[in-house]
């Protein structure tokens, strides 16, 4: 059950957005919604010249005591107007850190796709990755411009491994609320012998109330591990569920590499958990 909810809010409008998503889904759900905003320390990048480094970190903090404001603004107008004194949740440190810290006390974690922190420098991955690595909960990272409303036709990554299995398990109160479940099941034909009992998964959720589908894709070479990229993100479903830094080949055919993972290429939301 979903009871307790944890948005990370940035000033962006994309983080407005990410909150009307949450802010939908505590309503559906009958869930608290905690907005959160981390502050991180003023970075600039090493390039600068010493003279120039004391008047960059004034600006630096400028930005972020501005962006810490408007998050707060836009977590007020989006939230409380809906949701009966929604707690506001303010900290300053290590954003990953300290989300992961929260997310021992909440049942879903919402984040933006592209949030930052820092400098490209220092931080050369959105905190989603962090995150999800450290996490106690399953992640929800939400695309700029994702819509907003019900996960009516959801997609779940199955390789039968133990974080797939995981993500399933923290998806159901998103899977029973869904018109449509699709097991995207994938076979790589370098695994010979290898049997993913995608039956009895269906049958487990059937127990749960949850009517599922199979739907099996044996992947052959690196276009069609595009291919099946661009399938689960363009249109077909609204919600992707899947386990998080799992099987070697799920990095290879569904993270594609670090740099172009499933989370920096999604058009549509996913839930992951590791």
């Amino acid at each position: 059950m979903l009871r307790d909810l944890l948005v990370h809010v940035d000033g962006s409008e994309n983080g407005r957005g990410r909150v009307k998503l949450a802010v939908d889904l505590a309503v559906r759900a009958g869930a608290r919604l905690s907005g959160l905003h981390v502050t991180p320390p003023a970075e600039i990048p090493p390039n600068y010249k010493p003279s120039q480094v004391e008047g960059a970190m004034g600006l630096a903090s400028e930005r972020l005591q501005s962006d810490a404001r408007t998050a707060a603004e836009i977590f007020q107008e989006e939230a409380v107007e809906r949701l009966s004194d929604p707690p506001w949740l303010v900290a300053t440190g290590d954003v990953a850190h300290l989300i992961a810290t929260r997310s021992r006390y909440v049942d879903l974690v919402i984040l933006g796709q592209y949030e930052w922190q820092g400098s490209p420098e220092h931080h050369p991955f959105p905190i989603a990755h962090a995150v999800v690595l450290r996490c106690a909960c399953p992640v929800l990272v939400v695309p700029g411009g994702a819509p907003i409303g019900p996960f009516a036709r959801v997609g779940v990554a199955w390789d039968g491994s133990r974080e797939a299995a995981r993500a399933v398990h923290d998806a159901l109160p998103l899977l029973r609320m869904a018109r449509t479940v699709e097991l995207v099941t994938m076979l790589h034909p370098a695994a010979k012998g290898d049997v993913i009992d995608v039956d009895r998964l269906i049958s487990h959720l059937g127990n749960h109330k949850v009517k599922a589908e199979a739907k099996v894709t044996e992947v052959r070479d690196v276009d069609e591990h595009k291919s099946l990229q661009r399938e689960i993100g363009n249109g077909k479903y609204d919600l992707l569920v899947m386990g998080g830094y799992s099987h070697p080949t799920w990095m290879e055919f569904i993270f594609g590499g670090v740099t172009d993972s499933t989370l920096l290429v999604s058009k549509i939301p996913v839930l992951v958990s590791h």
